[in-house]
């Protein structure tokens, strides 16, 4: 089930690579996987993951997490289970 996509991205200063279907930066549950901020499609992915697992179901709460990541993720969190933690702390509403 998709809850948050491109298309409800705040931002739009994102690389868009192409991935293959089952690598682990757009999917599986979040891990040890590298995170890159800039990737639209990893961005996406995992906000959209996160959302599903901590059961939000609205895009304005992606878009906060969107904002929140893209604006003041610290450079040393670089694995999406890192991402996640730090998300967890760090998303307030």
């Amino acid at each position: 089930m998709i809850l948050f996509s491109r298309r409800n991205l705040h931002y739009n200063d994102y690389q868009w690579t192409t991935y293959i279907q089952n690598d682990p930066r757009v999917n599986g549950r979040p891990d040890h996987t590298a995170f890159n901020k800039n990737e639209g499609n990893e961005m996406v992915y995992l906000i959209n993951k996160l959302m599903m697992i901590w059961d939000y179901r609205f895009a304005n709460t992606g878009n906060k997490m969107e904002k929140l990541i893209h604006d003041k993720l610290p450079a040393e969190i670089t694995s999406q289970e890192d991402v996640q933690n730090w998300l967890k702390t760090n998303l307030k509403f």
